[in-house]
């Protein structure tokens, strides 16, 4: 090999290195620059990975939540209504008459009140035997609204009765209270006129 071909593959070998350095400083920032463009992405890929999670789940809640509206929906239907409480008097006694006890009084109470509902509470006193009660206790059970038998007590009747025992006890009918949204409008403050100032 000769001496120019020898200096000529030098040389060549040399700019390459140096065009090799010159690349790596130039484009050093660049890798900097590529680095952060690649964190940037993993970093919007997880967004977006917990955007469609979020979305998922959205539709989850969205659907239970409607699940739970049809259940509470359902359970007003059978919540009695302010006429309903009114004529449970009426609606027990008849009761009685076909469990075959004598419903001697009635006394309302205090109305308690709660957030969703309002319970009417109506004290009874019946004259019964035992097991016609229980009939009455289970016409109550089947009753097409929600009412409730609390407060039982049995006394043993006068010998001279029909009936061998005297029964107290409390039935309460529940109606539903629909929460009203808070308003949030700010009430607007009135204007005063200072008297003799046009508008």
């Amino acid at each position: 090999m000769n001496t120019q071909l020898r200096n000529q593959i030098l040389w060549g070998a040399l700019a390459g290195i140096v065009l090799s350095i010159v690349i790596y400083f130039v484009l050093g920032g660049k890798r900097d620059e590529l680095v952060s463009v690649q964190a940037s992405i993993d970093s919007l890929q997880k967004e977006v990975d917990k955007g469609f999670q979020l979305k998922a789940n959205y539709e989850k809640l969205k659907d239970e939540v409607s699940k739970q509206e049809k259940r509470i929906d359902d359970l007003i239907k059978v919540m009695p209504s302010e006429q309903d409480r009114g004529e449970m008097p009426i609606r027990m006694k008849k009761l009685a008459d076909n469990a075959g006890i004598d419903q001697s009084s009635f006394l309302l109470e205090a109305p308690i009140k709660t957030t969703y509902y309002t319970e009417y509470p109506v004290k009874f006193d019946f004259r019964s035997g035992y097991h016609s009660f229980g009939q009455f206790a289970s016409l109550i059970s089947g009753y097409e609204k929600i009412v409730n038998l609390t407060n039982i007590q049995f006394r043993r009747a006068d010998t001279k009765s029909v009936f061998p025992a005297t029964v107290s006890c409390r039935i309460s009918a529940f109606v539903y209270n629909p929460v009203q949204p808070a308003s949030t409008a700010e009430p607007v403050a009135k204007k005063e006129k200072t008297p003799g100032k046009e508008e």
